[in-house]
Order: structure tokens, then C-alpha cells, then sequence
């Protein structure tokens, strides 16, 4: 990965509280905004392919709890978006990887959140290594520890990033094991002892979902690396005001 000098800002599904996350628009919207990187979820739908969407199923989108990992692209492009007041938002759906990468610049740092409910890891990882070929500047991440191992396996020389919301020292042995880019905390664990540990190894921390000021400017003091928001541009433009 090339990344600039920290700290960065990581568009969190985009920006996704200026955009439906997850969708072309919020991603295109978080690169509008300056994001020095990207995150988006992935799941593998019943016929192989990654799509965009975080949940376990479709209730976000007012639809039935039908797991995504259940149904084929097909049954996925009948999913609708809603705009705040509840209708129809046109042209809008669940994004494949593939047209993903083909949308957005290919040299813009991607981190690919693996998200697996009940989905065959072995497929997801074979999806996954058609889907990238020859795309570089992907971080791929998941709260899955056996899921990046695969794949350290199966597509060496990939950069991973565990994450953890609660077990701090679990997050760093998992980081070793897999010789982690980074590691990917919830904020609330990230303290000083984690953050100095991963610098020590080499590996920047990354912290989310950071959307204020105050917050982000302790998380930096720390020496955070990196934040996950769903404002990127806002967050940035806050840290950089004279005087703030």
C-alpha cells in the first residue's frame, strides 16, 4: 500500500452520512471530499460474486431479512434505496465489486471489509482473488481472523488488517500472526498501550467511526494513524482550520 504521511482520513462506506453507504454515490462522494482511502463492505451473494452492502440482510432497506449471502446478483437488483423521506432513489443499487473498481480511480487506496455471515470461506477468498487481479492498492480487513488468514494464504503478499471492538491485546497477537499492515480498532480500545504497541511493530492504527472534532483530535494525540468517518470531508476540514 501507498499511502500518504499520516494522519489519513478514511471514508467510512463512503460518506455515508452524506450518501446512502455503500453505494457508488457515497463512494464517489468520499473521493469528491479528499478521503485518502476508502472503506466499503463486502459479502459473497449465492452465485460468487462480492457485492457492497453491510448488513446481514435487506431490512435497512425496508425489504424482508432475507441473509445477502442467500441471494444471486439477479434477486439483489430488485433491491431499492430510499431517500429520507422514503422514496425510491433512482438508479441506485447494491454495487458489485467489479463495477466498483471499475468506477472509482485505480489509484486510489481501497480498504476491502470482508463482512462473511455463514458464507464458504474458501469461495469468498476465490471470489475475491478474481475479482482484484491486478488491482493494486487494496487493504483487505475483517473482524473474521480465519477468513484473512485464508486468504494470507491462498493471495500472499495482499496487505490485511484484523479488527476488534473489545479485546485490544487479541487485536495486536492477531496483527503479528497475519504480519498485518495495520490494525483496525473501534476507538473505545484505542489507547495508548495498543496504538504504542502497533507503532513498535510497524503498523499504523486505524479507528473508527470517528465524526467529531474533539474526538479526533485526542485519537491523533495518541498517535492514531488513521479515522474512519462518515463525514471525511467535514472531519478534514475541521483538523485543518487555522486556529482550530
Amino acid at each position: 500500500m501507498e499511502m500518504p504521511p499520516p494522519p489519513w482520513i478514511v471514508g467510512h462506506r463512503g460518506a455515508a452520512g452524506e450518501a446512502p453507504e455503500n453505494t457508488l454515490e457515497s463512494f464517489q462522494l468520499a473521493v469528491e471530499q479528499g478521503a485518502d482511502l476508502v472503506e466499503l463492505d463486502l459479502q459473497l451473494t449465492v452465485d460468487d460474486t462480492l457485492v457492497a452492502f453491510h448488513d446481514r440482510d435487506l431490512r435497512m432497506l425496508n425489504q424482508e431479512a432475507v441473509p445477502i449471502e442467500s441471494l444471486s446478483l439477479d434477486q439483489l437488483a430488485d433491491a431499492v434505496y430510499l431517500d429520507r423521506r422514503g422514496n425510491k432513489r433512482q438508479g441506485m443499487s447494491i454495487p458489485t465489486l467489479a463495477t466498483i473498481l471499475q468506477t472509482l480511480p485505480a489509484d486510489l487506496p481501497l480498504n476491502l471489509e470482508l463482512k462473511r455471515y455463514g458464507a464458504d470461506r474458501e469461495r469468498l477468498v476465490s471470489a475475491l482473488g478474481r475479482e482484484i487481479a491486478g488491482r493494486q492498492q487494496l487493504l483487505v480487513s475483517s473482524f473474521d481472523l480465519d477468513l484473512l488468514a485464508l486468504m494470507r494464504r491462498r493471495l500472499p503478499g495482499r496487505p490485511v488488517a484484523p479488527i476488534a471492538s473489545r479485546d485490544g491485546e487479541a487485536l495486536l497477537q492477531a496483527a503479528q500472526e497475519l504480519e498485518a499492515f495495520s490494525v483496525h480498532s473501534d476507538w473505545r480500545i484505542a489507547r495508548h498501550a495498543l496504538v504504542h504497541q502497533a507503532r513498535a511493530a510497524g503498523r499504523p492504527t486505524l479507528v473508527y467511526t470517528v465524526n467529531q472534532q474533539d474526538l479526533a483530535r485526542r485519537l491523533l494525540a495518541r498517535g492514531v494513524s488513521g479515522l474512519f468517518s462518515d463525514h471525511p470531508g467535514r472531519l478534514r476540514r475541521q483538523l485543518e482550520a487555522p486556529g482550530s
